[in-house]
């Protein structure tokens, strides 16, 4: 998918930010993805974002780009 074509597919959610705020990981997403909740040097939530990048890139692209605007728009 084209970098410019991101925003006609993904839709912002309303607080955006890279990083989640998990307390708790589900059961099936931990059993799924249980090499990288081995890691100990990551955090949940540096755990979760990376999963992300496997499971849907584009919507991590959009993420990323919705992230440099609203940077770029309050400076």
């Amino acid at each position: 998918m084209k970098y410019d074509d991101l925003n006609n597919h993904f839709t912002a959610p309303k607080i955006i930010s890279p990083f989640y705020n998990f307390k708790r990981i589900p059961r099936k997403i931990k059993k799924k993805w249980k090499h990288i909740f081995d890691d100990p040097y990551l955090n949940i939530n540096q755990k979760m974002w990376h999963i992300l990048e496997f499971t849907n890139p584009n919507y991590k692209r959009f993420l990323i780009k919705q992230i440099i605007d609203n940077e770029s728009n309050s400076n």
